[in-house]
C-alpha cells in the first residue's frame, strides 16, 4: 500500500494544468520527431550513393562490387611497353540484365556496355618467377546501340556512346608457373573523369559521377607471344569497388 505522503507528493495541476500538460507533451513529441528526422538525414548522408539511389549505375557503396567485367589485354611494342584492354561489363550496381545484354546469352556478342582501355608501361621489375609492372592509362565505358562486339576485333568494344571514363594507375603482378605461361593480377586506382547519361530506365540516370574514386582488381591467365619483345596476351575477369 502506498504511503499517503507519497501520494500527496505528486504535484497537483492548476486549473489550466491539463492544457499545459498537453502542450508539454506535444512539444516533447515535436522535439523527438525533429531529432529523429535529423538522425535519419545524418544516417542517409553517411552512406555513399544514398542520395543518388536510382539515378546512377556502377556506384554501389563499398564494400560491394560496383562493377564486374570480363576482358582481354594485349601487351605490344618493341619492349612490351604498350597495353590495350577490351571487354564488357557482366554486372553493375543499379543496372538490370537488360541494360547489360541483349537476350539471355551473356557474352561479348550480346554485351551492351563495353569497355576499352589503353595504357603505357611506367616501370618494370623482373625477377625469377614473379614480375611487377606499373601501368598508367585510361578506361572508357561505351553504351552500344545494339550488340555485336567480338574479341576478334578489339575496336568493336569502343562502338557507341561514351558513358564513363577513368584514369588508371595499376600494378600488374605476373606469376610465371610454366614456360610462356603466367597468372597476371591487376590492382590499382581509378578516378572518374566523365559521367554521361545512360539510355533506358530513368531519364536522369548516369554512369557514376565525376571525381569518383575506386579500386580495381582483376586476375586471369597470360600467354607470352614473343620472348624478345615481351609481347603477351591476357584473358582476365575483375571488378572495382568505390572508395
Amino acid at each position: 500500500m502506498a504511503d499517503r505522503d507519497d501520494a500527496d507528493s505528486t504535484p497537483r495541476a492548476a486549473d489550466d494544468g491539463g492544457a499545459l500538460s498537453r502542450r508539454s507533451a506535444l512539444t516533447a513529441a515535436g522535439l523527438l520527431a525533429a531529432g529523429a528526422g535529423v538522425a535519419s538525414a545524418q544516417t542517409a548522408s553517411s552512406r555513399p550513393g544514398t542520395e543518388t539511389s536510382g539515378r546512377q549505375i556502377g556506384n554501389a557503396p563499398a564494400p560491394a562490387n560496383a562493377v564486374e567485367f570480363r576482358a582481354r589485354f594485349a601487351q605490344t611494342g618493341n619492349s612490351g611497353e604498350s597495353f590495350t584492354g577490351y571487354g564488357y561489363l557482366t554486372r553493375a550496381s543499379g543496372a538490370e540484365d537488360a541494360d547489360l545484354f541483349a537476350g539471355s546469352l551473356f557474352n561479348e556478342t550480346t554485351a551492351l556496355l563495353t569497355a576499352y582501355a589503353t595504357g603505357n608501361l611506367a616501370r618494370r621489375i623482373l625477377d625469377q618467377s614473379v614480375h611487377s609492372l606499373d601501368i598508367e592509362g585510361t578506361l572508357t565505358i561505351y553504351q552500344r546501340p545494339s550488340p555485336g562486339a567480338t574479341f576478334a576485333d578489339p575496336t568493336s568494344f569502343e562502338v557507341g556512346v561514351a558513358v564513363a571514363r577513368f584514369d588508371l594507375t595499376l600494378q600488374d603482378i605476373l606469376t610465371v608457373f610454366a614456360p610462356a605461361q603466367g597468372i597476371p593480377t591487376l590492382a590499382g586506382a581509378m578516378r572518374q573523369t566523365l559521367a554521361g547519361p545512360v539510355a533506358g530506365g530513368r531519364p536522369d540516370r548516369r554512369f557514376g559521377h565525376v571525381g569518383s574514386k575506386a579500386r580495381l582488381f582483376a586476375t586471369g591467365l597470360g600467354s607470352l607471344v614473343d620472348p624478345v619483345t615481351l609481347n603477351a596476351n591476357l584473358e582476365m575477369v575483375g571488378h572495382w569497388v568505390i572508395e
